[in-house]
């Protein structure tokens, strides 16, 4: 939970260092921000038994829908066969929110890294990887009012590493269904 929190503060504080003079901007439409906790349930493809698995996501969008995302999950003891695997997902990814309505479907894909800690049971040689991953996926925000939204969304994870040495699944990947919800703003520059 503490590297969460210490995560979501580094994001935050790119995103603020990042940011260009007010007279640099004066000519750009407001972005809207979205910060949203949520709860999910990290499943099939290489993932035989659901596990719960908590997370956040930070987005920032541009007027017209465009945007950047950063996504965390982590799912602890996930069975994967004869394997318990604390699965971690750290991810960057482009978006497209609906920009009005109530209800604003979006779309998500990037990279990062998909840290996956253990080995099979009975456990005789853990291990601890960092790989390169992919997702995809999308949902829907359901806006209570100006302030508060409620968020769905699937996604798709996939390692790009193998690790026959460990005797893990080569290209680890699973599904996380997840409900949350956000708080969105407006940056007018």
């Amino acid at each position: 939970m503490k590297r969460m929190v210490l995560t979501a503060l580094w994001v935050c504080g790119l995103v603020a260092a990042g940011a260009a003079p007010a007279s640099a901007q004066s000519s750009m439409d407001a972005f809207r921000g979205y910060f949203t906790g949520q709860l999910g349930w990290t499943m099939g493809a290489d993932v035989t038994d659901p596990v719960v698995t908590p997370g956040l996501a930070i987005a920032v969008q541009e007027a017209n829908g465009w945007g950047a995302e950063f996504d965390f999950g982590y799912a602890a003891e996930a069975t994967s066969g004869r394997q318990l695997l604390d699965l971690a997902t750290y991810m960057v990814n482009g978006s497209w929110v609906q920009p009005r309505g109530r209800v604003r479907p979006f779309v998500s894909a990037g990279a990062g890294v998909i840290q996956a800690d253990g080995c099979d049971a009975p456990c005789s040689r853990p291990a601890k990887t960092y790989d390169l991953g992919i997702n995809g996926g999308g949902g829907a925000f359901y806006a209570v009012n100006d302030l508060i939204a409620l968020r769905g969304d699937v996604r798709y994870f996939r390692t790009l590493a193998d690790h026959p040495d460990l005797g893990r699944v080569s290209k680890l990947s699973f599904w996380r269904a997840s409900i949350g919800v956000t708080l969105q703003w407006v940056i007018v520059p």
